[in-house]
């Protein structure tokens, strides 16, 4: 029997992932854009999220895309990335950051992180070579790199510098904007992300010179279909009732993978893309409707990630000195996508969590995931990043999102002391 928690006559679990950031102004904005579906591909939401974004970050300029990994790929190709290249970009991370490096013709070269979760600035120096091009600086759940390090690695070595932001978006470092370091820089709006549009994406710079040949590139890409765009809009209140019946109905994961299996919903990384390959939607605009959510979403940024530090400084005062249980290094700047713990039987603790209505996170649990990635098609040699090969198998991901109340993440630690301190896992 699955113990859940009860409130106001509902059945509540506690979610890092399924859509986190959904709240009844979202759902109510995507049920409304069901019925305009002259609106769902042109329209002035792109322009208006690529100005609102510039001023917000603030940045010269930005252009909006159909995800993370499609401003990956028009960056890669404005700054020349062709076959014989190597782009430097760190182990612990997804298959859609090696991806649009592989689908230009050039070599993806993994560099071990830290215990931290970022680059290694050692390992880095060691994997520069004469065919190195650029480098992708990984943020990852919104703890900053050692920026100033790799900079500086980079400028010895005339070597362009992106910054992933997918996870820190609205992330500081010394009071500076994440993302404003670098050469350029890219932010996710993916489901899972620190704001949500389900898909999309967008590009920031102040070099003119690539922000013109990124323009560029835009300009020649064509509007998904209108059933795709559907899907993405549907999904939030797709996801908004499989949330409320996930224990209920005693149908946990099955429900979503049959969800996915009839088409209503995308998968957040597709089959293909898992064996290197390049999905439809990476050609294609961000849709005036996916804009939309986006822009409603990203003016809620402030209060999102003020909540995720509140989430997190309350596990991090709740959960230290558990014994056999590493917690990242508290910053209070830090926007917290995700409350990053490390412990053996990391797998076996998620799994004991979900019987308890407890949904933890497993990002990542491959060198580079998901676990079913071909690592093969994507260059990553098993053994060349031990340290990101040790805490894919110890990562636990606590959720700190905006539906995780404080009585939640209670909840959450209260159920890590019972297993660590009882069971001794």
């Amino acid at each position: 029997m699955v113990k859940l928690v009860c409130f106001q006559d509902k059945v509540m679990a506690v979610f890092t992932s399924l859509s986190p950031n959904t709240e009844r102004d979202d759902l109510w904005l995507a049920w409304q854009m069901l019925f305009k579906p002259w609106q769902w591909q042109k329209g002035q939401g792109v322009l208006e999220l690529e100005n609102y974004f510039k001023n917000w970050l603030p940045v010269s300029r930005a252009f909006a895309f159909s995800s993370g990994r499609a401003c990956l790929y028009a960056i890669l190709q404005a700054i020349g990335v062709t076959s014989g290249d190597e782009v430097l970009l760190q182990a612990y991370t997804c298959v859609v950051v090696p991806n649009p490096i592989i689908w230009l013709g050039a070599k993806p070269v993994f560099v071990d992180c830290q215990d931290d979760f970022t680059m290694s600035v050692e390992d880095l120096e060691k994997k520069i070579t004469a065919q190195s091009k650029a480098i992708i600086i990984q943020h990852t759940f919104g703890c900053p790199s050692a920026i100033e390090a790799i900079m500086a690695l980079a400028k010895r070595h005339n070597l362009l510098v992106i910054e992933d932001c997918a996870h820190s978006l609205g992330g500081q470092y010394q009071g500076q904007a994440l993302g404003a370091f670098g050469d350029i820089s890219f932010f996710s709006f993916g489901r899972d992300k620190i704001i949500s549009s389900v898909f999309g994406g967008i590009v920031a710079t102040n070099n003119l010179a690539l922000a013109e040949k990124i323009k560029q590139w835009q300009n020649n890409l064509t509007y998904s279909s209108y059933g795709w765009i559907l899907r993405q809009i549907a999904h939030p209140l797709v996801l908004f009732f499989v949330k409320k019946t996930y224990y209920a109905l005693s149908l946990g994961k099955f429900l979503v993978t049959l969800i996915k299996q009839l088409g209503l919903i995308s998968r957040a990384v597709s089959l293909a893309e898992r064996q290197g390959g390049k999905p439809v939607f990476i050609s294609r605009k961000m849709s005036n409707a996916l804009a939309v959510l986006a822009l409603h979403q990203l003016k809620k940024a402030a209060r999102f990630n003020a909540h995720r530090q509140k989430i997190a400084a309350l596990y991090d005062r709740e959960l230290v000195g558990l014994p056999g249980v590493r917690l990242p290094q508290f910053r209070g700047d830090n926007v917290y996508l995700r409350y990053t713990i490390c412990l053996d039987k990391a797998k076996f603790l998620i799994s004991q969590a979900k019987k308890q209505g407890i949904e933890l996170g497993c990002w990542y649990d491959w060198p580079v995931a998901p676990r079913d990635t071909n690592l093969d098609k994507v260059f990553y040699t098993w053994g060349s990043c031990p340290t990101a090969e040790k805490l894919a198998k110890r990562s636990v991901n606590l959720p700190t999102n905006i539906q995780t109340s404080e009585k939640d993440a209670m909840k959450v630690v209260q159920f890590i002391k019972q297993n660590i301190i009882k069971q001794n896992i």
